[in-house]
């Protein structure tokens, strides 16, 4: 069983490692920085199947956060039963220091399947990539709504979503492991204020932003993590320093896969986009949803890989390293026990040495299912590639778009003057239930903002996202007036049409206005220094002062010009921002 390490498919056999409880370790599967995992078996039990021990580190067996930790694993873990999670069988002590024993699974982390197929310049093909997501999700909806014996919720989050804790078995079955840090109403281990667990890359921005918020849906976008990076055989999210990190998870741009070059089609592409989503409005609400519309936008399973397939892809890359931790299995078990009957309880396959047939047909499965790594780099600027970004950039789709709002405007209007003559009475008896009096519309950004107005109404997105939600009447119409503020305080602008629920840009699309410029305009207060303007503070009582850009219009204001004048020579909008790409004036 994989275990903490990059590198837990590969196995080395120990001599004497000795007994931990009742259990006799054979092999030494993976060791990290907090634990090492043994191979072992039950002493003296010849029906006994292998099983996975995991051991703390000596130095931390004393100490009691970590002990609050691993007992919180295993309670939490076992009381989940479900075949995408790995089973936690107990929690023992060997000379007053703990150790859990878990199920063995044959096979290897996501983590290193990547890494293997990186080294080779490849990805993994988004059939596999569905298939291993969908068995996680799965999962995790099943810890997300565990009940206790009275009915209670649970309330888990795993909160460690990442390729690490992610296994593929011999099987082809994907399994969830190392809920260590995961979150439980009545858990035993609290986590310190302000501090910040699992795997930077893979937290969800709620988590590290003022809100410190933890919620299902942080494991939702773990889960899309993984899912972009499994397809396009890169990292998401990387700085060299752990600050840069966390500070790409909050602010950096989301490409989607399709812009980069991987081979997925549009709607799995949108899929993954809206999992990745900062704005908790926008983004998938539980791992189901999420799993449900992975399915619908692959195309039903038909076009998701089998277990079989996944089977196959796990034996071409890790076959032979298996094939040598059952030569140390073998050899670890001196005691004169049948190894086939041992690898039979276990639910394994023996493993004989290969032909040269054999190691060709692993080299050619490789081939063939896993494609070359997308080559393309982030190179579209500082904007997002917001959920819906491309939806309606074809000028064809576009006119089809309008014809069908003005198809349904026509239904309408005759709609409504065939009833025109009713009484309202008369219809209001009629109607056993009221209909919807509001309709959700999304809006895709130019950039991370984190002020939105729509129309008459205002948001702050916190953090900042490049895609907002808005509920707005029933009856409003399709054209609406667009604001958002970006970070820097620059300000976007733009007219928008509805249609299918998206509002995209009129004509140019987003006029973009850096600060200088309208703060011109701005009934500041002048500071000390007369260069300067104090602009009234924040709702949050932020104080902003901003240096007004040089040229004709402080000239103008300098030499008391009237005000029309002033505005006239004011400076042109910096540029504008359409279909994902910025254009300079």
């Amino acid at each position: 069983m994989p275990g903490e390490d990059d590198s837990p498919a590969t196995s080395n056999a120990h001599a004497n490692l000795g007994r931990c409880g009742s259990y006799e370790l054979l092999v030494e599967l993976a060791s990290g920085g907090m634990a090492t995992v043994y191979l072992a078996r039950k002493a003296r039990s010849r029906d006994a199947p292998l099983i996975a021990v995991k051991r703390p580190h000596r130095h931390l067996a004393s100490d009691k956060g970590f002990l609050s930790m691993l007992v919180d694993e295993a309670r939490l873990a076992s009381s989940i039963q479900h075949d995408n999670v790995v089973k936690v069988r107990e929690m023992g002590f060997d000379n007053g220091e703990p150790f859990i024993v878990m199920d063995y699974v044959e096979g290897a982390s996501l983590a290193d399947v990547r890494k293997e197929l990186s080294a080779v310049g490849r990805a993994i093909d988004s059939r596999f990539a569905v298939r291993i997501a969908l068995d996680a999700l799965a999962g995790l909806q099943a810890a997300h709504v565990l009940h206790d014996d009275k009915g209670k919720p649970l309330g888990i989050v795993h909160r460690d979503v990442s390729p690490h804790n992610v296994l593929i078995g011999c099987d082809g079955s994907t399994r969830l492991t190392d809920f260590g840090i995961a979150k439980a109403a009545d858990r035993v281990q609290t986590t310190r204020t302000h501090e910040v667990k699992g795997k930077l890359a893979y937290l969800a921005p709620e988590r590290i932003d003022k809100r410190r918020m933890c919620t299902v849906q942080s494991d939702v976008f773990s889960m899309a993590v993984v899912l972009w990076e499994c397809i396009a055989g890169r990292r998401l999210f990387r700085g060299d320093e752990a600050i840069e990190t966390l500070q790409e998870v909050v602010s950096a741009p989301i490409p989607s896969l399709r812009r980069i070059g991987a081979p997925v089609p549009q709607a799995l592409d949108d899929t993954i986009l809206r999992g990745l989503s900062r704005d908790l409005e926008t983004r998938y609400k539980t791992a189901a949803e999420f799993a449900d519309a992975l399915t619908r936008a692959s195309g039903g399973r038909m076009n998701i890989a089998s277990p079989a397939e996944i089977a196959s892809l796990i034996e071409a890359l890790f076959g032979e390293r298996l094939r040598v931790r059952h030569a140390n299995i073998r050899e670890a078990l001196d005691d004169g026990s049948d190894v086939g009957h041992v690898l039979e309880v276990s639910g394994l396959n023996p493993r004989p040495m290969p032909t040269a047939e054999m190691r060709e047909r692993e080299k050619i499965a490789i081939q063939n299912i896993a494609p070359a790594a997308p080559s393309a780099r982030y190179t579209f600027g500082a904007a997002s590639e917001s959920l819906f970004q491309r939806r309606f950039a074809s000028p064809r789709v576009r006119i089809a778009a309008l014809a069908t709002v003005a198809v349904l405007g026509l239904v309408v209007l005759v709609g409504v003057l065939a009833r025109k003559d009713k009484a309202d009475a008369a219809h209001l008896d009629q109607a056993p239930f009221a209909e919807p009096t509001m309709r959700r519309v999304i809006v895709p950004l130019p950039f991370a903002a984190t002020h939105v107005t729509f129309d008459e109404q205002s948001r702050d997105l916190s953090p900042p996202a490049d895609v907002a939600a808005f509920e707005i009447p029933r009856e409003s119409g399709a054209r609406h007036r667009i604001t958002a503020l970006a970070v820097d305080g620059s300000k976007a602008e733009a007219y928008v049409r509805e249609s299918e629920g998206v509002a995209r840009p009129e004509d140019q699309g987003f006029t973009i206005e850096a600060l200088e410029t309208y703060a011109e305009e701005a009934q500041g207060t002048p500071t000390a220094n007369g260069n300067l303007i104090e602009l009234p503070p924040t709702k949050n009582g932020v104080k902003r002062v901003v240096r007004p850009r040089p040229g004709p219009v402080r000239a103008a204001k300098d030499a008391g010009a009237p005000a029309a004048s002033a505005s006239a020579q004011a400076p042109k909008p910096v540029g504008t921002v359409k279909d994902g790409f910025t254009k300079l004036r």
